[in-house]
C-alpha cells in the first residue's frame, strides 16, 4: 500500500533545520481559541496547533520523515521512505501523563514484491488481536490472518481468509476457516465459504457453506432489481425459502420432513 504525498509537501523538516514562531492575524481567530504555528525558513509550516488540533512535520536521521497529527484525543504518527511512501502509522491513545498514553494500533506497510502483492500489517493493542493482510497491487485482497490473544499474550485462536476471483477480477469465493489454540494444539472448528456464480454480467447466484454444509441459497431473478428468492437450509431437514421482490418479502414458504407448509 503505497502512498504519495504532493509535491509540495514532500520536503519534511530536518532535524537540524531552524524554524521561527508566528501567530495567525488577530481578526482570524475565533474566540477562546489560541492558533499557533510554526514556519520554516523557506515559508513552509512545520507545525500547526489549536486547542483541538495539532499537526507537525518532521525528520531525523533515525527515524526518517514523519508526520504527526492530534484531534479528540488522539495521535497519529506517520512514517514514509525516501521516496516518500508510507511505511508505519502509529494510532496513540492520549493519557493525564506520558505513561497513560499508549500505542493502540499499529500499521506496517510492505512494498510490492514482484508478483505484485504487497501486505499490510496490524497490531491492535487495545483490542489485543494482529493482522496480516495480503492485496494486489489494484488493491483487490488475496488472503489475510487474524490472530487473538489473551491477556498475557498468548495465542487463543486465529481466522485464515482467502479469496478467488474470476477473469473479471470478481470475487467468485470467499474463504474463512477458524481455529482454536488449547495447550499449543491448533483444532480447527468452523470452516465457511461463500461462493458467487455469474452469468456473464449478471449475478446470478449465491451460496453459504460452513463445514461443508450448504446453509443459505440465494437465487437471482434480477439483481438490479432485487427479485430473488433465498432458502435458509436447518438440521432436520427444515428449508425456510423467502420471496423478495423489489427487495421487499412477500412470500414465504417452509418444507419440513418433505411436507411443504405454506
Amino acid at each position: 500500500m503505497e502512498e504519495t504525498l504532493p509535491q509540495e509537501e514532500n520536503e519534511l523538516i530536518a532535524e537540524d533545520e531552524v524554524v521561527q514562531e508566528s501567530e495567525l492575524p488577530k481578526e482570524e481567530k475565533e474566540p477562546e481559541k489560541v492558533y499557533l504555528s510554526f514556519v520554516d525558513s523557506v515559508k513552509k509550516i512545520r507545525l500547526l496547533e489549536t486547542d483541538q488540533d495539532y499537526f507537525t512535520a518532521r525528520q531525523t536521521p533515525s527515524q526518517g520523515r514523519q508526520l504527526v497529527s492530534y484531534a479528540d484525543g488522539k495521535f497519529q504518527r506517520r512514517f514514509y521512505d525516501n521516496d516518500f511512501r508510507l511505511e508505519k502509522v502509529e494510532y496513540w491513545k492520549q493519557g493525564s501523563t506520558s505513561a497513560q498514553s499508549v500505542v493502540e494500533k499499529l500499521l506496517v506497510f510492505n512494498p510490492e514484491n514482484a508478483w505484485g502483492v504487497h501486505s499490510v500489517f496490524e497490531k491492535n493493542y487495545a483490542k489485543q488481536y494482529e493482522k496480516r493482510s495480503f492485496y494486489f497491487s489494484d488493491g483487490r485482497l488475496k488472503s489475510e490472518r487474524k490472530n487473538y490473544f489473551d491477556q498475557d499474550g498468548n495465542l487463543l485462536s486465529f481466522d485464515a481468509i482467502s479469496i478467488k476471483y474470476d477473469k473479471a477480477l470478481r470475487a467468485v469465493q470467499e474463504r474463512v476457516q477458524k481455529y482454536n489454540v488449547e495447550k499449543k494444539s491448533v483444532k480447527l472448528f468452523s470452516d465457511e465459504i461463500r461462493n458467487t456464480k455469474y452469468n456473464g454480467k449478471v449475478l446470478e447466484e449465491t451460496s453459504y457453506y460452513k463445514n461443508s454444509i450448504l446453509r443459505v441459497r440465494t437465487i437471482y431473478q434480477n439483481f438490479d432489481k432485487g427479485d430473488y428468492v433465498r432458502a435458509t437450509y436447518f438440521d432436520g431437514g427444515i428449508i425456510v425459502r423467502d420471496f423478495y421482490r423489489e427487495n421487499v418479502k412477500v412470500d414465504s414458504t417452509i418444507v419440513n420432513g418433505g411436507l411443504r407448509e405454506n
